[in-house]
């Protein structure tokens, strides 16, 4: 034999000679201290052959095919990477027969020929190109990955990956009939009767609950809600001054002799337009019918001259303010400059600011946002003027203490105590409720129609009907319920959801709907839904989840270990 046939054949056996002495080695040792047996000749047989061990078998079409060591690593890397970088699980775990099933995945891709263009890549990644080369480079860094070569590559397997599920879950697709049980789901009835207890009907119940000192200290501190408090608190306040330039001021010698108008540019004009529009020129009595189809704001046409006019007022202002801030004494200066001062010294309330006299309106907010003080750097433009503003002194929104409201805490804590019996008689209302001889204490009570009537009847309690109803909302035939009903639309919404877990005759509750009360619900019993009535938009959206449950099952069965060995004879083998 030539020696290139030798150098060809040790080729073929892709064995390094420290491997080869190495095996050599361990086969002379187990000789000298072991009796050979069948199982560790088949090892040592493989060992020398040098075929790499077979984790898994399976049936693509073009053949039979295996899974070896190296490919069950290589998809147990790509699984692990592409879940971290794509934030996405086909399998919920690592175990053999989830890395054997995305290694037939991946096996599958190459089956296909599935490639992935650099379009597709780049509209993928182009968000994260985008934020810069480093922020790309430590993105793909810390999955560990050197380049940005690497990266991409782990990218498109995975999305190789993915486009095989996307194929395999067109036999996802909800039949006709799982569709219509889907709609039929959705839409079943169900006939619903209530009782209400209603807070109001405990008030005087409520005024003779003696109470201690410290259970309105901790009612003041813990138990007020926002909307009480709310009520108490003493509302935020500013004093402030303000200078002020109108037309009238702009019109003056006096402000003329230091303020001269350069003609503003058309840029200039449609910036400051832009930047004003929503508060200076917004269109009055908008939706008369003379104002029909009109946009809401004005336009420049239609403004003519004012825009310029507001633009060189704002100029005269931010001019002004220059040298206000070192000025000891700024009424003197604002009429030195032509311009107005005021000075409000009383402090006034968020909600008064708006209808202050000549310089009222939301823009006077701001003060809350300046410093005690110090003048505000922009200035205010309104409709017909512009102001700087100072202010004073600030006060921040707070609940007084609690001797000065503790009247009005006590009544709010009366309120509270009001819900408090509303509940308790709901829930002593179903514990009296008749229980059958093998009720179980903690279980749901289930009562008959006439029985939740009587009891109701018994504690002067009106019993309400919701009729049959849809568990869920069908404009086109659902009855027309007042806008007050609120506690109607609470019990559909509550019941309908929890309805495949009910039984007939269960009673639901308390549901608490605050001030509406608090409902004790019975369902009466339950239909099917009338089939020969489906509308449109309701098969659409029972279409839409049929398909997506449909797609989820896919995901947990068809790519699963299981399905793919039902589709593909995928068998794992006994290597390890």
């Amino acid at each position: 034999m030539r020696s290139d046939d030798l150098k060809e054949e040790v080729h073929v056996n892709e064995m390094s000679r420290g491997k080869r002495l190495a095996l050599i080695a361990v086969a002379v040792f187990c000789l000298l201290i072991f009796t050979v047996t069948g199982p560790m000749a088949d090892v040592l047989t493989r060992a020398f052959a040098g075929k790499p061990p077979v984790y898994g078998t399976l049936e693509l079409p073009s053949g039979p095919a295996e899974i070896t060591a190296e490919e069950y690593q290589r998809a147990a890397r790509q699984k692990e990477r592409g879940e971290r970088m794509m934030q996405q699980v086909f399998y919920t775990d690592n175990s053999r027969e989830s890395i054997l099933a995305y290694a037939t995945l991946m096996k599958l891709a190459d089956e296909l020929k599935i490639e992935v263009g650099p379009e597709q890549l780049r509209s993928l990644l182009g968000a994260f190109a985008a934020q810069g080369e480093q922020a790309y480079m430590n993105f793909y860094k810390s999955f560990g990955l050197r380049t940005a070569q690497q990266f991409e590559s782990e990218v498109k397997n995975f999305l190789r990956i993915s486009a095989v599920v996307d194929l395999l879950s067109v036999s996802a697709a909800p039949r006709e009939q799982d569709i219509m049980d889907e709609w039929a789901s959705m839409f079943e009835e169900m006939n619903v009767e209530y009782v209400v207890f209603h807070p109001n009907q405990f008030i005087e119940e409520a005024a003779n609950i003696a109470y201690e000192e410290q259970e309105i200290n901790d009612f003041y501190d813990e138990g007020l809600t926002p909307i009480q408090r709310s009520e108490l608190e003493v509302e935020q306040a500013v004093s402030f001054d303000v200078i002020s330039v109108d037309s009238e001021s702009m019109n003056s010698e006096l402000l003329q002799s230091w303020f001269t108008a350069e003609e503003p540019s058309e840029e200039a004009l449609d910036g400051f337009y832009a930047s004003n529009k929503y508060l200076l020129y917004m269109r009055e009595d908008l939706g008369k019918d003379d104002n029909d189809g009109l946009e809401p704001i004005l336009t420049r046409e239609e403004l003519g001259e004012r825009v310029r006019n507001d633009y060189h007022m704002h100029q005269a202002v931010t001019q002004l303010a220059f040298d206000l801030a070192s000025s000891e004494d700024p009424e003197a200066y604002a009429l030195e400059k032509g311009a107005k001062y005021s000075k409000y010294e009383d402090m006034i309330t968020l909600s008064e600011l708006n209808d202050l006299p000549e310089i009222g309106g939301v823009q006077l907010r701001r003060l809350f946002q300046g410093d005690e003080g110090s003048w505000m750097q922009t200035p205010i433009q309104m409709t017909d003027r512009v102001l700087l503003m100072r202010p004073l002194e600030k006060r921040d929104r707070v609940l007084p203490a609690l001797e000065e409201i503790r009247d009005d805490v006590v009544d709010f804590w009366r309120e509270s105590q009001q819900a408090t019996l509303a509940m308790e008689a709901a829930e002593s209302f179903i514990a009296n409720l008749p229980k059958s001889s093998d009720y179980v204490e903690g279980d749901p009570v289930s009562v008959a129609s006439e029985a939740f009537q009587t009891a109701a009847s018994s504690a002067n309690l009106a019993v309400e009907q919701m009729g049959w109803v849809a568990r869920t909302v069908r404009i086109a035939v659902d009855p027309f319920w007042p806008s007050e009903a609120d506690v109607l639309r609470g019990l559909r919404s509550q019941i309908g959801v929890q309805l495949d877990d009910l039984v007939d005759g269960q009673v639901i509750g308390p549901n608490d709907f605050a001030d509406n009360g608090i409902a004790v619900a019975h369902l009466i019993s339950r239909r099917d839904a009338n089939r020969d009535s489906v509308y449109p938009a309701e098969y659409n959206r029972a279409k839409l989840i049929a398909t997506q449950k449909a797609y989820s099952a896919f995901q947990t069965d068809g790519i699963s270990y299981e399905g793919l060995a039902n589709l593909y004879q995928l068998r794992k083998t006994e290597a390890e």
